[in-house]
């Protein structure tokens, strides 16, 4: 941590070398700095406008007026917008109502601000053509992240809290203390404005910072600040190596099967408790969530993943996210999608010869006097006697359906668990049943009653042609 001395010069090359160290800042680079008018915002413009020239830095600001505060709200935009044309540096005013939004939405102001003032800066950083968006955190923003993730409850990751750069947004202040950026601002005779809802211990953060992190400097340890943002810093290492480890285990791990990821429980279950858990919060998030598992949906993930016989439960998940066993797979679909389920009554007689479309098939049928040459599970031939015991019809799966194997007879509903096929799959299976025996289970099993041999006359082949191509 640096000293509060009030040292600019010090400051700026301090904040040079985090932002190489870290890979912040590259020459030519354009960064839209989001400046709010505070001590800190303007601090980080104040420093980058400073280091433009050796940098050769292109600098835009972005400012967000809230409209929580009225009057002081609109002066803080003003305010920002006259710091700028004084420096020749381009500004954005956005507004918004947050309170509205807040009351409308049913969430916090903090949140809603949050919100809206993001959306506004990466529309901004759009309109623009900036590299980065740079913010003004610093140590003590860091500090009160990490206890109040503690005090939430979280996990490696959530201890690492704010990173110096997270895809565009980059925090070239993470390294400095809240006292040397106002010794700075003194120094350097700048006069931020001051925003009055930040000494109202009305909020989570807030009280932690008015309060809670004060008692614990005079009563436990006068570098508690310090000693939070090295926890964060480590746990960051940590969370990194374990990424590149998960990452090398990804493909192992899961499938790409159906066009969606999913886990292989069999591998998942080798792996360590801690791994396991990345895991599947990772899988999680690739589903589209945008967000993290809590701890306690992935430890029930975990345990139903390791368990025995997991397949067919079905376990809610916060994001309207349900995850799905089916054998020795697990995936994750939206609540909101609705398994399509097959007609009970479809009952399509095949043109013999001739082409039948079912069940989202082409399916091509004729005689032969020769038997046709292998062609995978797609075809299918047998004895034409079977026309003689009654007509044939593509249909899905009833109860009582069965198929003659050549160890004997067997019910199909213990055929498609042996095959492992996923339960939500079953009922849209395409048969070809005469009555109650199945012949056929399109593009995978076939009967062995109805043999060619040497006394067929005429062979009946059944082959897919193609999926049927529909138009949206």
């Amino acid at each position: 941590m640096l000293k509060a001395d009030g040292s600019m010069g010090f400051m700026i090359e301090e904040a040079l070398r985090y932002a190489r160290a870290q890979g912040l800042l590259h020459h030519g680079m354009h960064v839209l700095v989001a400046c709010s008018g505070g001590p800190d915002s303007l601090a980080l413009l104040d420093i980058l406008l400073r280091l433009r020239g050796r940098l050769r830095l292109a600098l835009t600001v972005a400012h967000f007026e809230h409209g929580i505060r009225g009057a002081s709200s609109e002066g803080d935009a003003s305010f920002v917008a006259a710091f700028c044309k004084e420096r020749g540096v381009p500004c954005f005013i956005g507004h918004g109502d947050v309170p509205s939004a807040a009351r409308a939405q049913g969430k916090s102001l903090e949140l809603a601000a949050r919100e809206l003032r993001y959306a506004f800066f990466w529309q901004t950083m759009a309109h623009v053509g900036a590299d980065v968006l740079a913010t003004a955190h610093h140590a003590d923003d860091q500090a009160e992240t990490v206890l109040m993730r503690i005090l939430r409850g979280t996990g490696l990751d959530g201890l690492s809290a704010m990173k110096p750069r997270e895809g565009k947004k980059i925090r070239p202040l993470l390294f400095a203390r809240r006292a040397e950026i106002l010794a700075y601002c003194g120094a350097r005779g700048l006069e931020p404005r001051h925003d009055a809802t930040n000494d109202l211990p009305d909020c989570t953060r807030n009280v932690l910072r008015l309060k809670v992190l004060p008692y614990l400097q005079q009563s436990c340890n006068p570098e508690v600040a310090r000693a939070l943002c090295q926890l964060a810093e480590l746990a960051r290492a940590d969370c990194d190596y374990l990424e590149q480890q998960l990452d090398a285990i990804w493909p192992y791990l899961t499938r790409e099967e159906e066009g969606q990821r999913k886990i292989v429980l069999a591998s998942l279950r080798r792996q360590h408790p801690a791994m396991q858990r990345r895991a599947l919060r990772r899988l999680y998030r690739e589903a589209g969530s945008g967000r993290d598992l809590s701890f306690i949906h992935v430890e029930e993930l975990r345990q139903l993943a390791i368990s025995e016989r997991p397949t067919g439960k079905v376990l809610a998940l916060s994001g309207g996210y349900r995850a799905c066993f089916s054998y020795d797979r697990l995936f994750l679909r939206q609540s909101s999608e609705e398994v399509s389920e097959a007609p009970a009554d479809l009952a399509v007689r095949p043109e013999i010869p001739g082409v039948t479309e079912v069940g989202g098939l082409v399916i091509e049928a004729e005689f032969c006097r020769e038997r046709p040459a292998p062609a995978g599970p797609g075809a299918f031939y047998l004895d034409a006697d079977v026309l003689a015991r009654g007509p044939l019809v593509f249909r899905h799966r009833r109860p009582g359906d069965f198929i003659e194997l050549p160890a004997g007879r067997k019910k199909l509903k213990d055929v498609l668990i042996d095959d492992k096929v996923p339960r939500e799959e079953r009922s849209r299976l395409l048969l070809l049943a005469n009555g109650q025996e199945i012949l056929w289970i399109a593009g995978r099993r076939r009967t062995s009653h109805y043999p060619v041999t040497d006394r067929t006359k005429r062979i009946l082949y059944f082959q897919i042609k193609e999926k049927r191509q529909t138009n949206d």
